[in-house]
This record gives structure tokens, C-alpha cells and sequence, in this order.
């Protein structure tokens, strides 16, 4: 049988929950509540996050028998989910069993498989950057293309550290570059999904925005 809120029902409860989250940060009385509704967002959010793996390993396992050419990447990931689920449990059997809580080999696969990932990663997306500019330079010469493409070529500069391109002037470029309008920058960006999230918050508790009704 589907079950599924009417608008009525899902709007009062979604109301309720947030205007009672919300009050409970300026009144005392209602902080208890809040901290209660908060913890039980915390344990759905992760029956959410375990539903979505579960989701995930069965897409995967279907296209590992489908046997496309896709099928030895889906191979790969569910061997690897599983391999590391594995070794998550067992080094929390450890700590929690035998008092040994430096998960040593969980630590091993971010060390030496998820960060030398994520660096490479990195690498791609500082030439994707050169790239861009470049592109940005054949199709349109501005001030915008031309500032872009010189400050991703400083910082680039700045951070080699051969000795042949070893100037302190660029590493001090960089470091202002980094340190100041970038930084500059990202604050703007968190300070508008700030903003955005409080908006949108904002209309589901005033029944506005109704994504709960599917």
C-alpha cells in the first residue's frame, strides 16, 4: 500500500518541526524539543545516507549482471564498498572491543588511496583551470579573460618549487592571491548559501515550498 501525506497533514507537521527547531534557539523552554527533533533528524539522515548505499550497491550489482561494457567499473566499486565497509567494522570491532580505537586500517585507505585520489583530482582541475582560461582568451579578449588567465598563471607559477623557478615575489603573489581575494571570495559564497538556505528553510516552514509531498 502507498502511503503518502496530504498537503494539509505534511504542511502543519513541516510547520510545527520548524517553527519549533527555530524557537528553541531564542527560547529556553523549547531547547530540550529542539535538541530531541535534531537528534532524530541526525538518525534519519543516516537511515537516508545507509538507504542510498544499499541503492547504490544494487544499481551496480544489476549492471554487473547485465554484463555491459560498463560492468568491470561496477565491479570494481562494489568490491571496493564492500572491501572498506569491511575494514570500517572490523576496526570498530577493535576499538570498541578491545580498547584500541586507532582504526589503523581505515586511516591506511584515506592515507594511501582516498588522498593521493583526491590530490590527483586536484591536479586535473588546476590544468582544467589553464584551460579555461586559454579557451576563455580564443573566444573572448577582455579585461575578465585577461585578469583570469594572468592570476591562475601567477598562482600556478607561485606554487612550483623547482629551483629555476624559485622567485620569492611569486610566492608572495600567490600567497596574497590566496590569502586575501580568494579567501574574500569563498566567504561571499558561503555567506549567499547562508542566505539561500535560510530563505528556502524560510518558505517550508511558512508552507511556501512543499518538497515533503513528493
Amino acid at each position: 500500500m502507498k502511503f503518502k501525506f496530504r498537503a494539509p497533514l505534511a504542511t502543519a507537521i513541516a510547520m510545527s518541526v520548524g517553527l519549533v527547531v527555530l524557537s528553541g534557539y531564542f527560547i529556553p523552554a523549547a531547547e530540550p524539543l529542539r535538541f530531541i527533533l535534531l537528534r532524530v533528524g541526525m538518525v534519519l539522515a543516516a537511515v537516508a545516507l545507509l538507504v542510498g548505499v544499499i541503492n547504490l550497491l544494487s544499481v551496480h550489482i544489476r549492471k554487473m549482471a547485465d554484463k555491459d561494457s560498463n560492468s568491470w567499473n561496477s565491479f570494481i566499486l562494489v568490491v571496493a564498498l564492500l572491501a572498506t565497509l569491511g575494514i570500517g567494522f572490523y576496526d570498530m570491532f577493535k576499538a570498541y572491543m578491545y580498547g584500541n580505537p586507532n582504526f589503523e586500517w581505515t586511516n591506511w585507505i584515506f592515507t594511501y588511496i582516498q588522498r593521493p585520489i583526491e590530490t590527483s583530482l586536484m591536479a586535473v582541475m588546476a590544468v582544467s583551470l589553464v584551460y579555461a582560461a586559454t579557451y576563455l582568451l580564443r573566444r573572448k579578449m577582455n579585461y575578465l579573460a585577461i585578469g583570469f588567465f594572468f592570476i591562475v598563471l601567477l598562482v600556478l607559477l607561485g606554487s612550483i618549487s623547482l629551483s629555476m623557478m624559485n622567485f620569492p615575489i611569486l610566492k608572495d603573489i600567490r600567497s596574497w592571491i590566496v590569502h586575501i581575494p580568494a579567501v574574500g571570495g569563498a566567504r561571499g559564497l558561503l555567506l549567499g548559501i547562508a542566505l539561500g538556505t535560510i530563505t528556502t528553510g524560510l518558505r517550508i516552514i511558512m508552507g511556501t515550498d512543499r518538497p515533503y509531498e513528493g
